[in-house]
């Protein structure tokens, strides 16, 4: 540039620097896009059961050799938010099955009280049964009062 900074007068020089510098991204933008959508990642077989799940592709035989970089992580990265609101929904399921049951198979009291009745029954010698299972399995060993 300063060969011709000596030779050509202010205007022209002014005009071409302005050509370059407009012509200079073009030709940058158009030589790292060839090269950014080159195909360079080999998708095994979950990788492409993951494009054709989300319509990248119409079928597993559709899938070329290698995609893009760009496009399997886009593809991954919807199907980890996929597989996350899956396992979200799956724990509240599970959730509300345990609470269901937990509510349908409660105690009438409490596991101090069941354990201080036993106690008490044992002390008095109403019954010989050292076993803990009617605490597990919510049966009683004692004999039901008349009063």
């Amino acid at each position: 540039i300063h060969f011709y900074k000596r030779h050509l007068s202010s205007s022209m020089f002014r005009q071409v620097t302005r050509a370059v510098a407009t012509l200079r991204p073009g030709l940058t933008r158009s030589c790292s896009d060839g090269v950014r959508n080159i195909p360079t990642y080999h998708p095994d077989s979950l990788d492409k059961k993951i494009l054709v799940h989300f319509k990248y592709f119409k079928t597993v035989e559709e899938i070329p050799h290698r995609v893009s970089q760009s496009m399997m992580a886009q593809a991954k990265s919807k199907a980890r938010i996929k597989m996350a609101n899956v396992m979200i929904g799956s724990t509240l399921v599970c959730a509300c099955i345990t609470i269901y049951f937990a509510k349908t198979y409660s105690r009438q009291n409490s596991l101090v009280e069941e354990n201080t009745r036993r106690h008490m029954m044992y002390k008095k010698g109403e019954t010989g049964s050292g076993s803990r299972m009617g605490l597990v399995t919510n049966t009683r060993d004692e004999p039901e009062k008349e009063e």
